[in-house]
């Protein structure tokens, strides 16, 4: 089973019909979708600048260009909005895609929130995304986001937006290690390595193509294993992500069991599907 463990409602992904298209292209069987921008129907294209540098974390420079964006257009107050959009994408294809709910910083009674819209969509993870909305790990949306994700034992996925950021979650996880956890982009590699300490339930997403080098990628295998590494595409930002991520992953000097769980297996095990 081939899954796209991150990608948004949008570009390739932003119609019913590009979800079927673009999941049988990639010979790929499921997407994990979270808001995205609903008005775009095309991929943005970007340079590689993994290969560039693939011995860095880039996806700094592209939480600053990220932020800069979202300060100008703010459009990422359209997002939180467009959870629906996504549940309605679900609704009719229950069998191709997976809803993560986004998380934004509008409502303080974020439990309340979350209860109501799982009751009603029954979606199989929650996205924290820090450079659209100011969710820090040491703040109290965070903390009731958290505790209400491990009560119904759901995954957060997580852009982090800065080293410190970063710094925070492992100490936070260290008293929370039940917390199931994607890490977005391999952001912060280099200090979880160097943290010394192996956390629980911590997973780690290698989208996006054009971001994460082969050399990161097999540096969180190394020192995580293959069963804490999962695919993503992070559709639409980047053309043919999937399937150029899909060829990495298969191409990588690893077994192919290790190949089968990162594509797959390890997300559907962490979403019980």
């Amino acid at each position: 089973m081939i899954i796209d463990g991150h990608a948004h409602a949008s570009g390739d992904f932003l119609t019913s019909q590009g979800i079927i298209h673009t999941l049988d292209k990639a010979k790929a069987d499921k997407v994990v979708l979270v808001p995205g921008e609903v008005n775009r129907s095309t991929a943005m294209t970007f340079p590689n600048l993994a290969r560039l540098f693939p011995r860095s974390n880039v996806t700094k420079l592209w939480n600053i260009l990220i932020k800069m964006v979202m300060r100008i257009t703010k459009t990422n107050r359209q997002f939180g909005e467009a959870n629906e959009y996504v549940y309605g994408l679900i609704h009719k294809l229950p069998d191709r895609a997976i809803q993560f709910y986004l998380i934004t910083d509008d409502n303080q009674d974020i439990t309340h929130e979350l209860e109501s819209k799982y009751g009603d969509w029954g979606f199989k993870g929650v996205k924290i995304h820090q450079c659209w909305y100011r969710i820090s790990i040491d703040s109290r949306i965070f903390d009731n986001t958290v505790k209400w994700a491990e009560k119904h034992d759901l995954p957060i996925f997580i852009h982090l937006e800065s080293d410190e950021e970063v710094r925070r979650l492992i100490g936070y996880k260290r008293i929370h290690p039940q917390l199931k956890i994607i890490i977005g982009h391999l952001f912060g590699l280099e200090i979880f390595v160097k943290s010394e300490t192996r956390l629980e339930n911590t997973y780690f997403d290698i989208s996006t193509y054009q971001v994460t080098s082969d050399y990161r990628v097999l540096k969180a295998i190394r020192n995580f294993g293959a069963d804490k590494v999962i695919l993503g595409s992070d559709t639409p930002y980047g053309k043919d992500n999937l399937r150029k991520n899909i060829d990495r992953v298969r191409n990588l000097p690893i077994t192919q069991d290790e190949k089968s769980r990162i594509l797959g297996l390890n997300l559907k095990e962490l979403l019980g599907i």
